[in-house]
């Protein structure tokens, strides 16, 4: 890819947009470098462990194709999708790597996991005897990762009963298991109960040894398990947040040595002076105090700027950081800025960084209380992405 790419890309990579001066200034900037830098240093933390690189929900919005691709070129040896509907759109786009799709699967859907050489998460008796009844009907083996529950309560057999799932599945002479997993409950809140799912499912490595007589790979950590509980890595990690440049919360800024992937941009596109005492945006909730300038840009929640930011959010403009002014509107935001000089035109920075100064995702959910999922992901079709070279 070149150091810009020539289009901008819709978040589902299928649609094309004009050029910046021939459409509305909005954007959101995909650094491919930094994702790469990312999973380097995923690497060096992890350095004897298989990295399934996380890229359910548009990559986390950056772009489901675009980061598979580079995720692919750069080194990573699994991709986890969500759904068969992303696999499948990973495989249409000449994505080679291996696939593991963490979600459940119905099993009229299983003939596609097949067809399509996709990895299927069985998380039940009934649905690992489907499988190998539509494999076997197909003449294929199906690639299948057993998935238990230790905790979470959410699909997956319980491990209290997973010995006998265990039995069930290396009976099945369509099956060929490739990974045991679980899912993390509290990885960023309780090292105790994380240290129990550790436990309830490394109890399991001999009797896997005992019943497949091999080794079959585990895995269990995600971006937040990796950070606090690093000797819980199997054979593979699972990260997501991390090769986004994000962090589950400010507490691990320090911890994480990654950079931020996403920047989310727009431009003034109007200027007006405002007297004192007059309210801004719906329903007036801000209030001028003095004669002041409050600029237009034109994004708002209809593309992922959060209303949540009303009156706390920053923007950037000049270098310099000024206040979301009222609330946030569903294709614009008022920024109150003072008696600063600022020109449409100028870039105005929502995420991300300018100058010196930058405002992160991270701080984003510490005045919202959302999550950094919820931020990235909220980044609307309608916006574009553009890509940057490596």
């Amino acid at each position: 890819m070149s150091d810009i790419s020539k289009e901008f890309v819709s978040q589902n990579n299928t649609h094309t947009y004009p050029p910046l001066l021939e459409r509305r200034p909005t954007f959101a900037e995909v650094d491919l470098g930094a994702l790469n830098r990312n999973l380097r240093t995923v690497r060096k933390l992890f350095p004897h462990k298989g990295i399934i690189a996380i890229v359910k929900a548009d990559a986390y919005g950056h772009g489901l194709i675009s980061i598979s691709k580079e995720l692919e070129n750069a080194g990573a040896d699994y991709l986890g999708a969500g759904f068969l509907e992303e696999g499948v759109a990973l495989r249409e786009a000449g994505i080679k790597l291996p696939i593991l799709v963490l979600g459940g699967v119905a099993g009229f859907q299983i003939d596609y996991f097949l067809e399509y050489d996709l990895e299927l998460t069985a998380s039940s008796h009934f649905i690992v005897n489907e499988i190998d009844r539509r494999a076997r009907r197909m003449g294929r083996c199906a690639k299948v990762h057993l998935k238990i529950d230790t905790g979470l309560n959410r699909i997956g057999v319980n491990y209290r009963r997973a010995l006998e799932f265990l039995e069930t599945a290396a009976a099945l002479p369509f099956i060929q298991v490739k990974g045991i997993y679980s899912h993390l409950a509290k990885a960023n809140t309780d090292a105790d109960f994380t240290q129990v799912q550790y436990r309830r499912l490394a109890d399991l490595r001999e009797p896997v040894q005992r019943i497949f007589g091999e080794k079959i790979p585990f895995h269990l950590l995600n971006s937040a398990g990796m950070l606090n509980f690093p000797k819980g890595a199997f054979e593979f990690v699972r990260p997501g947040l991390l090769l986004y440049g994000m962090r589950p919360d400010m507490s691990y800024l320090e911890r994480a040595p990654v950079e931020p992937v996403m920047s989310l941009k727009s431009e003034v596109v109007f200027i007006k002076r405002v007297p004192p005492n007059e309210g801004i945006s719906y329903d007036l909730t801000y209030t001028t105090d003095r004669l002041t300038t409050i600029a237009t840009i034109p994004i708002g929640y209809g593309d992922g700027c959060l209303q949540r930011l009303s009156n706390c959010g920053k923007v950037l403009i000049g270098g310099k950081r000024y206040p979301i002014a009222g609330k946030v509107c569903m294709d614009q935001i008022m920024v109150d800025v003072s008696d600063d000089r600022v020109r449409i035109g100028e870039e105005a920075v929502v995420i991300g960084s300018q100058g010196d100064e930058r405002i992160t995702v991270e701080e984003i959910c510490e005045l919202t209380g959302a999550l950094p999922y919820e931020v990235t992901i909220g980044i609307t079709g309608r916006v574009p992405r553009l890509y940057l070279g490596d």
